[in-house]
């Protein structure tokens, strides 16, 4: 039986979100009827890279559609030549899947996937910016076969808010892989305020995320300096890496806090970092429906999240509280100090929940297989 070959987009295979739901899919899919590949905007090594090879897939790097569109339209259309016949192609590059598809449709690729991971809510949009949107969207319309978004609003924010008239259209959850839970609920392999030499004691919040502008680092240190002056034995965790993490190291270090900020860098042992926090925080400007906030509910963890961030994010655990962006930092502190006073941390993970919202990995895999084999 021959494999369906599906081919897909990314800037990078670094650990965000929708990268790591993708390798999510890829470790548990069977691999003997899909052939994964990777098609990405860039030549430096992406975290998942190795793992990637060592699971079948390949890698393939294009130019940078920025650097030089003509550069990356010739070498789109190379690997769908050489490297095909792809059944699937699968773009995460929200809006500039529009122009993915329509080349992927001239190549004659059967199955066409636009993939909505964010609602861009709250990013600044120009003029300029609302017509490449607006022509992009067209694009997307006309080539693709399949518009999937991780909750309905990112599905309207790229197909438009009358998007669910299509019957194309589909939500589909940011999946996680709850056999990663049980081995954290079994038996922590991981003790973080022994390796941060902090104090049993201590009270630690997380944040899990790029140092990029979406994410709001610069508001959450406001914040946690803000708190740090009304409880003492409280710790900042931050995982991650990215441009902008640089700037808030200064930041940190402006506020005078940087014994009480962990910065961790780019950690494969995500779900046992969070089974050792007390309080998840997450006040991004703009999100589609964060993976790693599905994966702190997964462990019973109290989050306090922007109201950005969809309400379908909230598994019905009560464990999320959503707060406005525009109101006081005074009022973030308040929430925050309620939340770890509350906070009886039982790791017993919400499995129910989470497989009744539709987020266990194993319900994506099929709605994907099933989109990926269904070629006319």
């Amino acid at each position: 039986m021959q494999k369906v070959r599906v081919l897909h987009v990314f800037g990078k295979m670094d650990r965000g979100g929708a990268e790591t739901l993708i390798m999510n899919v890829f470790r548990n899919i069977d691999r003997e009827k899909f052939q994964f590949d990777f098609l990405v905007h860039s030549k430096e090594e992406g975290h998942y890279d190795q793992e990637i090879k060592k699971l079948g897939g390949n890698i393939y790097p294009v130019p940078h559609p920025r650097k030089n569109i003509l550069q990356y339209k010739k070498g789109l259309k190379k690997i769908l030549r050489e490297k095909g016949p792809y059944d699937v192609i699968h773009s995460h590059i929200f809006t500039f899947s529009g122009y993915i598809l329509k080349i992927a449709k001239e190549e004659g690729v059967p199955i066409r996937i636009a993939h909505s991971h964010s609602t861009q809510k709250g990013r600044p949009s120009g003029f300029v910016r609302n017509i490449y949107k607006g022509y992009m969207r067209k694009l997307i319309l006309k080539n693709a076969t399949n518009l999937i978004g991780c909750s309905k609003e990112a599905c309207k924010a790229l197909f438009g808010p009358e998007c669910f008239k299509n019957s194309n259209v589909q939500v589909i959850r940011n999946g996680i892989d709850l056999e990663l839970f049980k081995k954290v609920e079994e038996g922590l392999f991981l003790n973080l305020r022994n390796e941060l030499h902090l104090n049993p004691e201590v009270k630690l919040i997380g944040h899990i995320g790029r140092f990029v502008e979406a994410k709001n680092h610069s508001r959450l240190i406001k914040i946690f300096s803000l708190l740090c002056n009304e409880i003492d034995n409280v710790h900042l965790v931050l995982v991650g890496d990215g441009p902008l993490k640089n700037e808030i190291s200064n930041l940190v270090k402006h506020y005078g806090i940087e014994d009480k900020v962990h910065m961790l860098g780019i950690r494969s042992d995500v779900p046992e970092i969070l089974a050792n926090l007390d309080l998840f925080l997450f006040p991004s400007l703009y999100e589609g429906i964060p993976l790693v906030l599905i994966e702190a509910q997964a462990l019973g963890l109290k989050c306090i999240t922007s109201n950005t961030v969809s309400s379908e994010a909230d598994i019905g655990a009560g464990l999320v509280e959503f707060i406005d962006l525009d109101l006081d930092d005074t009022v973030w502190v308040k929430a925050i100090k309620e939340g770890i006073e509350n906070s009886n941390r039982n790791i017993s993970i919400q499995r129910e929940k989470i497989k009744q919202s539709g987020y266990d990995i194993k319900e994506v895999i099929k709605d994907l297989a099933y989109i990926y084999s269904n070629i006319n």
